[in-house]
């Protein structure tokens, strides 16, 4: 199954009413550390998905177990997730957010690179002044 099937299976039952899927994907994320280089940090599969109020982010579980409630890592309104950076590294797409002090590396890779946009976009988005 595909990482946006996946990732609208577990939206579903999560969603708000009148809240609207606008996508979802795969990416590797890290936790930057002070002093640390982010080459040097070890990067994990998750899940992300996009509403139009909303950001959530799923820890990939082993094999083909279904996304569930534990796998839940984030679920923040985009007031409160801000948009820190996007740099283009050969082949990924680096989207830096922050969610309360805590701040996610989300790397994409190449064929998902329209994903990265898409959240950065959002993110973006949600910051400019109304």
């Amino acid at each position: 199954m595909s990482a946006r099937r996946r990732v609208a299976a577990a939206m579903a039952d999560r969603l708000a009413p009148g809240e609207k899927v606008l996508a979802g994907g795969f990416a590797w994320i890290a936790r930057p550390r002070p002093k640390v280089p982010l080459w040097l940090l070890a990067r994990r599969p998750h899940f992300l998905g996009l509403t139009d109020r909303r950001v959530l982010v799923w820890a990939k579980p082993r094999k083909r177990t279904p996304l569930a409630e534990q796998h839940l890592v984030l679920d923040a309104p985009y007031a409160d997730v801000s948009l820190d950076g996007v740099r283009t590294l050969t082949p990924m797409l680096q989207v830096r957010f922050s969610h309360t002090g805590d701040d996610l590396v989300a790397e994409v890779r190449p064929r998902d690179r329209r994903f990265g946009h898409r959240l950065a976009e959002q993110l973006r988005a949600a910051a400019a002044p109304a």
